[in-house]
């Protein structure tokens, strides 16, 4: 009897040590992959719903913004010289003023300048404003790593990036393209500082378009 005791107690602890591994791991194997769901969304904000839609499943797109990381950590980035930043400053501030007289050839400057600059901090296989479809697609990928809340204005800019290419002058939807491009070159240079000096009429433009989205 006292055998038969031992093995049921001892058939008791296995079934009760299996068990509580199965519910360790099942508790593990749904906590993970929050925490990474948790972790991708805050590191891309708006740019992991986007991608969840673009993609339909959420599996596949956060092996999408994964692979960006990872290709993130390939890509050695290099700090702009200050006569560099000026540089950029300055052409930043001739494209806002070009915006009153030519707002189409503006916004294509715009993309430009932050093409520019993409290549002056070391981004590999950066687009030309030429590029297609595909070729923004690579390059908000990129930027969306480091520059997530940027890149999201970035994207609802690329149906007025074509009108501008097209010569389709709609100036509404060419000033929101213009500010989300100030925003880009903002987050890409660090920061563009405030004018000292009376703004003129297009940066005046951009600066009250930007404050009524606030």
């Amino acid at each position: 009897m006292e055998t038969q005791t031992m093995v049921i107690i001892a058939i008791v602890v296995v079934v009760a040590v299996v068990l509580a591994g199965g519910i360790a791991f099942a508790a593990r194997s749904s906590i993970l992959p929050a925490r990474r769901t948790a972790r991708l969304k805050q590191r891309f904000g708006t740019e992991y719903d986007h991608t969840v839609e673009t993609h339909g499943d959420t599996a596949a797109a956060e092996q999408d913004l994964a692979e960006r990381l990872d290709h993130r950590k390939g890509i050695e980035l290099r700090e702009l010289t200050d006569e560099e930043r000026r540089t950029h400053t300055d052409t930043w501030a001739s494209v806002q003023q070009e915006f009153v007289d030519d707002p189409v050839r503006a916004v294509h400057d715009a993309r430009g300048l932050v093409e520019t600059i993409m290549r002056d901090a070391g981004y590999p296989d950066v687009p030309t404003v030429t590029a297609d479809d595909d070729g923004f697609e690579r390059l908000a990928k990129v930027l969306s790593v480091d520059h997530p809340t940027a890149v999201a204005d970035f994207r609802r800019t690329h149906a007025a990036g074509h009108l501008a290419e097209a010569d389709q002058e709609q100036t509404e939807n060419l000033r929101e393209a213009l500010v989300a491009y100030r925003g880009l070159t903002d987050s890409l240079l660090g920061g563009l500082p405030p004018r000292k000096e009376p703004a003129p009429a297009g940066e005046r433009a951009v600066e009250s378009t930007t404050e009524e989205g606030q």
